[in-house]
């Protein structure tokens, strides 16, 4: 029993990391966002949303991964990361 509690010990800390990640990334988001709207380009860039869709799905291949598993997750986060930008 004692290792099942350090099992999901470590699960939430990893949790706990992938929360603070995503938060790393929209205020990056939010940054780019800025600079988007000052030089005047769309915020949503289907091209750009490809490529890390690609770059994902190739990453999570490698690593062992459901990719199309991993591309539904990113896709969540992309979207998230086109409302921090300023696009909905």
């Amino acid at each position: 029993m004692k290792n099942f509690v350090t099992i999901r010990r470590k699960i939430d800390a990893i949790d706990e990391k992938i929360v603070l990640l995503i938060k790393e990334r929209m205020n990056l988001c939010k940054d780019i966002g800025k600079i988007k709207r000052e030089i005047g380009i769309p915020v949503k860039d289907k091209r750009r949303e490809d490529e890390v869709y690609l770059h994902i799905m190739a990453k999570a291949l490698e690593s062992g991964l459901d990719p199309q598993k991993v591309e539904s997750i990113f896709k969540e986060i992309i979207a998230l990361s086109v409302h921090v930008q300023g696009a909905e």
